[in-house]
């Protein structure tokens, strides 16, 4: 989620000039082609200046092309996209959230990747799999991020690597001083859901077998998870989390969160002394995934070169200004992250072990619906762990038409 998706629609075709590419199919020598790529609004300036250096770079890499790009803000995205998708006027290629991909594509909307195009060696393997439906490729992963253990120094010196190391610590935290909590555990609402699956993974579970239509969220890994954060709020109340920045202000000793709170504390909070780690595992060490993937639509009249300049956006040279431009780190294994401080290396391994979110199109309303709701309701004490994921498990069943 994993927060976890255009106001000013703005309408363009983009322009992409094809010259005659080896394997290439369409366009003659010396003819001009037009490509559109839909993306988010720049974040900063400096992000827009990045967009505009590769797509010169492209355009001189490839003599007769032109590429114009068109932004469009994140909030509205979806929803010109819908639109444009369903009046037959979809761009060429264009930026699309993880979750959608498996919509879109047993849609029929986006295209399979061509075989050969890639080695998929050369991308992290969570974010490859983001793009996954039915087996199949059908996009290039652009940027991820994930989430990690941020702690602070002065109450955890060491950060815990197990489940049991992390309830140990918590409850020392707690003893030590009862007005200090010793994790911020996650609520039951879409970014606590989107955080649960790294927790089941790390205990050796799954979500769902989407292969084999199977819900699999109410079996001991994922009921083991969903106790873990029940059990933390002994030494973690939330009389105390639910006070306002709970870790930045010093009442938590630990949180689970993203790269993108990183500058935020250390630009608000220059006092806190915080470090961010893996995120502590009962049987293997496990994360999500969020971020954003790319894709051809199937209305492409260019599919061959808007591939090709998919393909160019996530080679090592691009890739880690394109990422760090969209807000993630890169998916390209060689590529180089651009910016950031220590925590760094926390998150680029959390990203190695990261799991992509299940490739049902109806995964983000199960996400915010039914399982945020149901882990809300175990850690309130309306249910227990075992009672809310059976009957959130039921509900994704009847939703999704399967029988197990």
């Amino acid at each position: 989620m994993s927060r976890g998706l255009v106001r000013g629609a703005v309408a363009a075709l983009l322009a992409i000039g094809l010259t005659a590419c080896g394997g290439g199919s369409g366009g003659g020598q010396g003819s001009d082609k037009e490509l559109t790529f839909w993306m988010y609004q720049d974040r900063t300036p400096q992000a827009g200046q990045v967009i505009e250096k590769i797509r010169k770079d492209f355009e001189a890499a490839n003599p007769g092309v032109t590429v114009k790009i068109v932004k469009i803000p994140k909030d509205d995205y979806n929803t010109k996209l819908g639109s444009a998708v369903a009046s037959n006027s979809a761009p060429d290629a264009g930026i699309l959230d993880q979750p959608l991909v498996s919509k879109f594509a047993l849609d029929g909307t986006i295209k399979e990747v061509p075989a050969g195009l890639i080695n998929e060696a050369d991308y992290y393997k969570g974010a490859l799999d983001t793009n996954r439906a039915n087996g199949k490729l059908y996009g290039l992963p652009a940027d991820q991020t994930c989430v990690a253990l941020f702690y602070n120094k002065k109450l955890v010196p060491t950060p815990p690597k197990t489940w049991d190391e992390l309830k140990q610590v918590a409850a020392q935290v707690h003893a030590a001083d009862p007005n200090i909590a010793g994790m911020n555990v996650p609520k039951g609402d879409g970014y606590g859901g989107w955080m649960f699956p790294a927790i089941v993974h790390g205990a050796g579970g799954e979500m769902v077998d989407d292969a084999g239509k199977k819900v699999l969220f109410d079996q001991p890994p994922a009921v083991e998870a969903l106790q873990l954060w029940v059990d933390l709020l002994k030494s973690s109340p939330r009389q105390i989390t639910d006070s306002d920045k709970p870790f930045e202000n010093g009442l938590a000793a630990m949180t689970i969160t993203g790269p993108y709170d990183v500058p935020t504390i250390r630009a608000d909070f220059p006092d806190l002394d915080f470090g961010v780690a893996p995120l502590p595992y009962k049987t293997e060490p496990a994360g999500n995934i969020g971020g954003e993937d790319s894709v051809v639509f199937s209305t492409s009249k260019n599919a061959d070169l808007a591939w090709k300049w998919l393909v160019f956006l996530t080679n090592p040279q691009n890739n880690g200004q394109l990422a760090d431009a969209l807000g993630g780190f890169p998916v390209n294994v060689k590529a180089q992250v651009v910016a950031g401080g220590p925590e760094q290396a926390a998150f680029l391994e959390q990203l190695k072990v990261a799991h992509a979110r299940p490739a049902v199109p109806q995964w983000i309303q199960i996400n915010d619906e039914i399982i945020a709701p149901a882990i809300e309701s175990a850690l309130t004490g309306k249910a227990t762990a075992q009672q809310a994921l059976a009957d959130a498990a039921a509900k994704t069943r009847t939703l999704l038409g399967w029988n197990s």
